[in-house]
This record gives structure tokens, C-alpha cells and sequence, in this order.
């Protein structure tokens, strides 16, 4: 298995590279959307949706937003204080038993809930990545890099010194030991990064506080995909990458950071 995911993750990274540097902006765009459309018709199907036509619809729908969101961009202020309101509600919501509050729910209850978390999961994460590929192409890797250098950072230290667990009911595997690590790894990343590319301290300084906030939310959009996964008794989003599962399970991390990084970074003045 680790072996299967190794091969797939590096047969991956020149086509996320390409894809990033050298499309077109408009072309970016309708690759992300392709890309996201892929990660929606998978929360369809952990929001319990099994029926063809459903799901051909949902598809219709996600990208019908996404091209009012093209044609007719929110302004950033809104984006920005939309999404650190949405994950303050997301990082609520793990209060308790999220997985037995599912779970438990009736039918119609839990379609909703899993709708309206995956409309906040999906046009948010579409829009950041649009935002930061307009501004700079390489700031898009700069949060893929975020991501990639705290799960790696998490895997080891987890494997190392992890002991108490984060949230055993919904990832039984991940610690705070491995969190820690994870957050220690991307400061370490961001500081040699804002080393060679800011001048000014105070945007030093704020541009890793960014990064960090960025981090922590990847985290929290791991265990969000892992309740519905939990809820739904299944062990992957889908099977589109072998040995990784599907889109979802390697986007989770993504539709946190995006989001929350593009944010702050507006709020920075920078975007």
C-alpha cells in the first residue's frame, strides 16, 4: 500500500506543477473546476446521494455556481470574513460526537447537513485557489506546499513521540504529538520561505502567522471529511487514485488551507 501510494504521489506532482505554472489563467480555472467537480460528485455520495440523475444534477449545479462565481466575483472582504466565520462554525460543529450526531440523524436531516457542509467545503476551496493563482501562479504550490510539509511533518513526529490521541471517534491514528510536529514543520517552511522572498519584518511575521493559521485549518478539514467518511462507513472518498482513495481524501487538507491562507492573505492587504 505505501509503496502504491508513493508511485502515485510522484506521478502526481509534475502534472499539479504544470498545471499550476503553465496554464492560462482561464484554462486554470476550468481545470480547478474540473478538479473540484470531481471532489463535489464524491460528497454527493458520502451525503448518501446513489441515484445517477441526482448526482448528474448536483454536478450541473456545483458548476453552475462556479461560473457565476467567474462572471460575477464576491468581493474579497466578503470571501475573507466568509471563510473565517465558516471554519469557526466547522471547528464548533466537532464538538461532542459528530460521527454518532450523523449517524443518528434521519435521512433528510443528514442530507442537508452533509449539503450545506460540502457547499462550504467545495466553492470556497474553488475560489481561493482561482484568487491565488490570479495574484501568483506560485503562491497556489506555496499552500500545496503547506499542506504536503505539515502531513509529513505530522507522520513522522506522530510515528516518533505520538501518544495521546486527537480525536480517536473520528482519526484514531492522528496525535497531538503529530500536530505539533506538523505546525513546527510549517513554520520551519514558511520562515525559509519568507527568508528569501519578503523584505519587510512585519510581513515576514505575518506571513507565517498566516501559514500557521493555514496548517492548523488543514487539520480541522482532514477530521471534517473523516466524520462523513466515519458517518457513511467507508474508508475512502472514492477510488480515482490508487492507494490514495479519491479526490476528497487528498483534497480534505486543501479545502481548509485555501481557503483560510487566501483570506488572510487579503486581509494582509496583500490580495
Amino acid at each position: 500500500m505505501l509503496k502504491q501510494r508513493l508511485i502515485t504521489a510522484f506521478s502526481l506532482l509534475p502534472f499539479v506543477f504544470g498545471s499550476v505554472l503553465f496554464l492560462p489563467e482561464n484554462l486554470f480555472t476550468i481545470f480547478w473546476a474540473a478538479v473540484m467537480s470531481v471532489a463535489a460528485y464524491e460528497w454527493f455520495k458520502l451525503s448518501n446521494i446513489k441515484s445517477k440523475p441526482l448526482l448528474l444534477i448536483g454536478l450541473i449545479v456545483v458548476n453552475a455556481v462556479f461560473a457565476l462565481l467567474w462572471f460575477y466575483p464576491i468581493s474579497n472582504a466578503f470571501f475573507a470574513w466568509f471563510i473565517l466565520i465558516t471554519w469557526l462554525f466547522v471547528i464548533v460543529s466537532f464538538t461532542g460526537d459528530p460521527v454518532a450526531r450523523l449517524k443518528n440523524s434521519k435521512p433528510p436531516l443528514y442530507l442537508m447537513t452533509a449539503l450545506f457542509t460540502g457547499a462550504l467545503v467545495i466553492f470556497p476551496t474553488w475560489l481561493a485557489m482561482v484568487l491565488l493563482h490570479e495574484h501568483n501562479p506560485w503562491m497556489v504550490l506555496y499552500v500545496f506546499g503547506i499542506v504536503w510539509v505539515a502531513d509529513t511533518g505530522a507522520y513522522f513526529s506522530g510515528k516518533l513521540f505520538g501518544k495521546r490521541k486527537l480525536a480517536p471517534a473520528i482519526s484514531p491514528g492522528k496525535s497531538w504529538e503529530g500536530v505539533w510536529g506538523g505546525l513546527v514543520a510549517v513554520i520551519i517552511y514558511s520562515v525559509v520561505v519568507v527568508m528569501l522572498w519578503l523584505e519587510q519584518s512585519e510581513q515576514q511575521w505575518f506571513f507565517v502567522l498566516i501559514s500557521l493559521v493555514a496548517a492548523i485549518a488543514s487539520v480541522a478539514g482532514d477530521l471534517l471529511e473523516s466524520i462523513y467518511k466515519r458517518a457513511c462507513g467507508v474508508k475512502d472518498s472514492g477510488t480515482i487514485l490508487p492507494g490514495h482513495g479519491g479526490a476528497m481524501d487528498r483534497l480534505d487538507s486543501i479545502t481548509a488551507a485555501a481557503p483560510v491562507f487566501t483570506a488572510g492573505f487579503y486581509l494582509a492587504g496583500w490580495l
